[in-house]
């Protein structure tokens, strides 16, 4: 198994969870600080969610096709 397709698995489990987590609503408190992220609704939230986990599942196929082809 290749090593790097495992940490880009693991890299984009921690990704999918962090846009779950958005996607339900919840504000990032490590974000809102920001002066971009202030404001911003829970659609917003939501939205910003949404697009973070299609970021994870392009993560997850670029994993794969190390996996499979065993580049190291």
């Amino acid at each position: 198994m290749s090593g790097a397709g495992i940490l880009f698995l693991i890299f984009g489990t921690c990704i999918l969870l962090v846009g779950l987590y958005m996607f339900t609503g919840r504000e990032l408190g490590i974000m809102t600080n920001r002066p971009a992220f202030k404001n911003l609704t829970i659609d917003d939230w939501k939205k910003i969610g949404k697009y973070t986990m299609l970021v994870s599942i392009i993560i997850y196929l670029v994993a794969i096709i190390f996996l499979v082809f065993n580049f190291q």
